[in-house]
């Protein structure tokens, strides 16, 4: 159990846990984003809509965030296009992916709602996972997960 989860209204001042390795190399969260070597992944999906992907070099495990020469991580940024009592359905065929749900973040705005699982359904209505966010997830909101390895654009479409 972490702060954030005790008590919600510190998300206002301070982001998240964020487990590095999981995420694209020179990854950083903010309070209702993530950046990605600088690289802001909810401007870039205002700029390219959603679903999109962003990817970098990987974290070579155990080395203090060192990028790695060969492999990636991939970004992908999802809307909820549906989101009912414990279910949460994205805009992003997100199946085969092998994302990493338990990173899955709220991007845009800051919420003081107690965190709940969701069951995630893709675009093609097949459930990919399960996913704890905050309890308020709404039509509209955006979500970003990371995913290992070189993801293209296609794939999540």
């Amino acid at each position: 159990m972490t702060l954030t989860a005790l008590l919600p209204t510190l998300r206002a001042s301070i982001p998240a846990p964020f487990d590095a390795t999981a995420w694209p190399a020179g990854s950083a969260p903010t309070l209702d984003d993530v950046t990605v070597r600088a690289m802001s992944v909810a401007r870039y999906a205002d700029i390219c809509g959603t679903p999109c992907v962003c990817t970098g070099p990987a974290v070579i495990p155990a080395s203090g965030g060192v990028a790695s020469t060969v492999l990636s991580t991939t970004v992908v940024v999802a809307t909820v296009v549906d989101a009912g009592p414990g279910t949460l359905r994205l805009d992003a065929c997100a199946a085969g992916l092998d994302a990493v749900w338990k990173e899955a973040r709220l991007l845009g705005r800051v919420s003081h709602a107690y965190d709940e699982r969701f069951a995630v359904v893709d675009a093609a209505g097949r459930p990919v996972g399960s996913v704890t966010l905050p309890g308020d997830m709404r039509v509209g909101d955006r979500v970003a997960f990371p995913c290992p390895g070189c993801r293209t654009v296609g794939e999540v479409r």
